[in-house]
């Protein structure tokens, strides 16, 4: 039951944080926490989680800000996001950060290039013509929300996967230098 507890206290943890980053704390376009909650909760609370924290930040940040159609892509590379850091992030090891990094880089990408192709295909405005040069127009619109994407991921997710693991540590440490008073 306390290991369920601490699932919760965490994905509310998240979720909360990667509300306020696309509302209140909101940075730029694209500087986002919900990439490095994504890859946190798949890599440390597992695959139920890696689905829910990022459906329910964007489920309650499109509640506050508002949404058109794009919110289908948008939830969806999230979603993708979180698993392959379920799948792929493997803790205890040596090299969780500098992966989670790499991670977080490659989400950059496949959000750029998910939620563009989402842009010209859901499309209701008419910016973008049906079309190949349309699609490309679109991933060359995109670019400058590329490479904001890119600088929060590259912050966001190392600084975040850092002090999840500073306070696993920190934690461990205190139980054993605690564990001589629960001895019997």
């Amino acid at each position: 039951m306390f290991k369920l507890k601490r699932k919760i206290f965490w994905t509310i943890l998240l979720v909360f944080l990667g509300l306020f980053f696309r509302t209140i704390g909101h940075i730029a376009p694209n500087i986002e926490y919900v990439t490095a909650a994504s890859l946190l909760a798949g890599a440390y609370l597992g695959k139920k989680y890696a689905i829910l924290v990022p459906l329910a930040i964007m489920v309650l940040s499109d509640t506050l800000i508002g949404n058109t159609n794009i919110f289908l892509a948008k939830s969806e590379a999230y979603l993708v996001i979180g698993l392959v850091g379920s799948k792929y992030l493997i803790l205890n090891t040596k090299y969780l950060i500098p992966k989670a990094t790499g991670l977080g880089i490659g989400a950059a990408l496949w959000f750029f290039l998910w939620t563009n192709f989402g842009v010209w295909a859901l499309d209701s405005w008419g910016m973008y013509p049906k079309t190949l040069a349309g699609l490309i127009e679109s991933y060359l619109m995109g670019l400058p929300f590329l490479k904001l994407n890119l600088l929060g991921n590259l912050f966001f997710v190392p600084v975040s996967f850092g002090i999840v693991e500073m306070v696993k540590s920190f934690y461990a440490s205190k139980s054993r230098n605690l564990n001589f008073l629960f001895r019997r």
